[in-house]
């Protein structure tokens, strides 16, 4: 290559770094200072954020709002704040309020579009929080899933099992399903079938079913026990027996009264069968 030509590539590769360099010190004199400013506004109103959101989390704590918006509410005033910030900060660094207006419309239209499925969920979260089908602290049950509800967010809602795991359901699917609360009432009903042999005095059975829950201390209902024999199964008649608990003692109430039953019907005789199988072999001629 000759010399000329390789002075000319050397000039021009000079000339554009120089160019380069320039309109960067330009930027940096004329833009520089407004970008620094818009940086230190956002770091700053973030910080402001978080401290709105820890003392509208500690006025919720001491106030009477239902804990299931607690946590809704801390959140969309958050991310409201974070949305004033970010315009302010936009708008130090030189961007047009016409600009900052088809920006936010189209990033707006994007995300819609892509997160169709997240903005379900924050309505279905407003929808929950309005209707309160459940509450925090409820026991329920979507689907195949139950548990006691521990919190309600924007776009999820967390249950505690009896196994202490813990399920996070998107709110769009809580307000798309059957939603069984255990909790909306004070008392739980208990339900109870109890197998007895075919021989047994069923009448004899059904009072003695009758005394056991009228003396329980868990029974709330004792005037409106519901009794009754309510099937003929294959090796067992079936003993229906509803009875009223209160809601907290669901469990122990239950476990209270099959070991009473089981304990009553060793004293008096009364078998309980289990299913069984009668071959009957015919004879040979």
């Amino acid at each position: 290559m000759e010399p000329s030509v390789v002075t000319k590539v050397v000039t021009d590769e000079l000339s554009i770094t120089t160019r380069f360099i320039n309109g960067l010190k330009e930027f940096a004199m004329t833009r520089g200072i407004d970008f620094l400013e818009a940086l230190i506004i956002f770091i700053i109103g973030y910080i402001i954020c978080r401290n709105i959101r820890r003392a509208v989390a500690h006025i919720l704590e001491k106030s009477d709002v239902d804990p299931s918006a607690k946590t809704f509410i801390e959140e969309i005033i958050f991310f409201f704040c974070l949305a004033i910030v970010v315009l302010v900060a936009l708008g130090t660094a030189g961007v047009g309020t016409g600009t900052l207006a088809a920006a936010f419309g189209g990033v707006g239209l994007a995300i819609g579009l892509g997160l169709k499925d997240n903005i379900g969920n924050v309505a279905s979260g407003i929808f929950i929080l309005i209707f309160r089908p459940f509450r925090v602290g409820d026991y329920i049950q979507v689907a195949s899933n139950q548990g006691t509800v521990t919190e309600i967010s924007i776009m999820y809602t967390m249950l505690s099992t009896l196994g202490n795991q813990r399920i996070v359901i998107p709110n769009s699917s809580l307000t798309s399903s059957v939603i069984k609360n255990f909790s909306a009432y004070d008392t739980r009903n208990l339900e109870m079938t109890f197998d007895v042999g075919y021989d047994t005095d069923l009448k004899s059975c059904v009072e003695l079913l009758k005394k056991i829950f009228t003396e329980d201390a868990y029974v709330v209902d004792k005037e409106k026990l519901t009794i009754y024999v309510s099937g003929m199964a294959d090796s067992s008649i079936r003993i229906y027996v509803r009875a009223a608990v209160e809601r907290a003692k669901y469990f122990d109430a239950q476990n209270d009264l099959y070991i009473r039953v089981k304990e009553a019907f060793d004293a008096a005789g009364i078998d309980i069968p289990f299913p069984q199988l009668v071959v009957h072999q015919a004879e040979k001629e």
